[in-house]
């Protein structure tokens, strides 16, 4: 992927605002999204509107984390081939803060949701305790939100005191202001964010693999007290970063008439980040594999009935196979070709069909734990809450982009000599 390419001029794409309607849309989707929730709680089906709240927080908040710590991988290999990609992970930054919000909600929801605060289970009872675990996950949460946001405003920093004021954007607000507190040109502060993020970066990327893995072992797998995996919360923290390495590339196609990004990016480019794609889509399939090998190898039946329940039983079963074809096989087949990975619009369709394969991934890994019907529980009040979740994640993101260029200067970085 480090293929020696370069980018485009980096100064030609000032921070710039999105357009009026699009936000517009968007607000009016979050707005129903939260009607559509309420009126679930109060409609007599409040498992429906729980349970679908649980799964898009984890999804959105997974991603978003995942966007960031995209952006930390790149950095950390030395990565030439797009700085713009880069940027828009790091614009993922500004969901976090509402995630951990929506954490809040999820807390006082809790006895909604988790089975062993009604029923404590023998032998676990200090582990799953409602302060404990709720306490552990929001200093996790918290732990990472500061050091995303930390990393990421040493990494936007040098370039805020290159943005132009009056270019339509808001580089002039309070919050940029402050940003550039003490800005000492555009050099100096290069060669300073370099040393501080050559500590942050590591550091970011270790905690991530290691707190979301507990994310995944607290909030998903206690669904059913009895049933644990050894693999369950490497595989939570893997797909939570590869969701947030798609929704990169879908905000770098969806983003150029936005924002006015489309002379930015190079035909070789969008097929390095296509071959960034394919490769965790098989390190992710691997993963998902592993599973069946360590159950069979290791002759562990009591981690089988994950697994059991969803391949063998309605309506979970074709659920679980349109997963595997959507986030697999299908791509592995496409992505095989050179010209797909060029072409904006292919990449496009396909992120937007492996997002929507990891999203059904989050809803069989939690909906199956808590719903005892015939049919699969995504209707109307589903669809929109979901959408409602999608809004609120984009005008975050373009909170972000509103503000710092999508498309930064060449750093310099010192602690790599240069």
């Amino acid at each position: 992927m480090t293929s020696g390419r370069t980018t485009a001029a980096q100064t030609a794409f000032p921070p710039r605002n999105a357009p009026g309607g699009l936000k517009v849309l968007l607000g009016v989707l979050v707005a129903v999204g939260i009607v559509a929730f309420i009126a679930g709680l109060l409609g007599g089906d409040r498992l429906r509107a729980w349970q679908i709240f649980f799964v898009n927080f984890l999804f959105w908040s997974g991603l978003a984390q995942g966007g960031v710590v995209m952006a930390a991988v790149y950095r950390i290999t030395n990565a030439r081939w797009g700085d713009h990609f880069r940027r828009i992970g790091e614009g993922m930054v500004a969901f976090l803060p509402v995630s951990f919000v929506l954490y809040l909600v999820l807390v006082i929801a809790g006895q909604e949701i988790f089975p062993w605060l009604r029923e404590p289970v023998h032998g676990k009872e200090a582990w799953l305790s409602a302060p404990f675990l709720f306490g552990r996950d929001g200093a996790v949460f918290l732990v990472l939100m500061w050091l995303s946001g930390t990393y990421v405003y040493y990494s936007i920093r040098p370039d805020l005191g290159q943005a132009p004021s009056g270019t339509g954007g808001a580089p002039a607000s309070g919050l940029v202001h402050r940003l550039m507190k003490h800005w000492r040109g555009w050099e100096t502060e290069s060669l300073e964010s370099g040393r501080r993020l050559a500590r942050l970066t590591p550091a970011l990327l270790i905690a991530f693999a290691v707190l979301y893995s507990l994310i995944g072992f607290d909030l998903v797998m206690p669904l059913d007290p009895h049933w644990f995996s050894t693999l369950f919360g490497w595989l939570y923290f893997l797909h939570a970063f590869f969701a947030g390495l798609v929704m990169v590339m879908t905000l770098a196609i969806l983003s150029r008439p936005w924002f006015g990004t489309a002379g930015a990016f190079t035909e070789g480019q969008w097929h390095d980040m296509g071959k960034f794609v394919f490769g965790f889509c098989l390190l992710s399939g691997g993963f998902f594999w592993s599973q069946y090998l360590v159950i069979w190898y290791g002759n562990l039946p009591e981690e089988s009935s994950f697994l059991m329940k969803r391949f063998y039983t309605q309506p979970w079963e074709p659920l679980m196979w349109v997963y595997i074809i959507l986030a697999y096989l299908f791509p592995l087949a496409v992505f095989l070709s050179r010209r797909v990975k060029e072409i904006p619009a292919a990449l496009l369709v396909m992120g937007v069909l492996i997002l929507g394969a990891l999203f059904i991934e989050r809803f069989i890994a939690v909906v199956p734990f808590l719903w005892q019907g015939a049919t699969i529980p995504f209707g109307l009040v589903e669809l929109v809450v979901t959408a409602g979740f999608a809004a609120l994640f984009v005008l975050s993101w373009i909170f972000f982009a509103e503000r710092v260029t999508l498309v930064p200067k060449p750093e310099k970085r010192a602690e790599r000599g240069e």
